[in-house]
């Protein structure tokens, strides 16, 4: 029987003092910008340092959210050892750079969902945790009437399923945790200048799923 042990996870939410509402208001000036490139390399060929750790290591540092810019400048510089001693051609440079930008709105999407549910649900422990993501597979893990939740956050496409299903075959599956699936679908987003968010849809939607398993 394989067992998570949730009292080694701190909650890294309390170390962002970043409310849903101060997210949204410095994203509405932030503008988006994608590059149409997909290099086999840098999407599936080489084991990059860990985006997130350096997006939340950023909000840390500088006590706000990254651009996109910012963030793809930041990552380089914080894994720079990493790069130093991975000499990677333009081409997979560009492709890389392409990677992170999209990644870039789905680490806001998540960080600001998961700030609401904290907000929002005052009988459940909402934790967010850099090791349960990268490690376990939890994007979140909310606690509620004893029963300890997992919550898979990806967006309703085919290529985020793709990956989603990559993750899920990478993890341990622990039999203290009721594993939820979370896809959310563009249209009907609450936007916020570019970015498309959870809102008060996927709060329904989750709490209804949250009560089906704990009872």
């Amino acid at each position: 029987m394989a067992i998570l042990e949730i009292d080694k996870y701190s909650n890294h939410l309390d170390l962002f003092n970043l409310s849903s509402k101060e997210i949204e208001d410095q994203i509405v000036s932030f503008n988006l910008t994608f590059i149409n490139i997909r290099n086999q390399k840098a999407e599936w060929g080489i084991k990059f340092p860990i985006f997130l750790n350096s997006f939340y290591k950023f909000i840390y540092n500088n006590k706000k959210l990254p651009s996109q810019d910012e963030f793809y400048n930041y990552y380089l510089a914080n894994n720079n050892s990493w790069f130093k001693s991975n000499s990677l051609t333009d081409v997979v440079l560009t492709g890389l750079k392409a990677r992170i930008y999209r990644t870039y709105p789905s680490l806001i999407r998540d960080l600001h969902f998961s700030k609401v549910l904290s907000e929002k649900f005052s009988d459940y422990l909402v934790i967010y945790n850099t090791n349960l993501d990268v490690i376990e597979g939890i994007d979140l893990l909310v606690i509620a009437n004893n029963k300890n939740i997992a919550i898979n956050l990806y967006t309703n496409t085919k290529r985020a399923f793709t990956g989603r299903t990559k993750k899920e075959n990478r993890h341990i599956q622990y039999d203290n945790i009721c594993y939820i699936e979370l896809p959310v679908a563009f249209k009907g987003s609450v936007e916020k200048g570019d970015f498309f968010l959870y809102g008060n849809r996927e709060i329904v939607q989750l709490e209804e799923k949250i009560k089906k398993v704990s009872g």
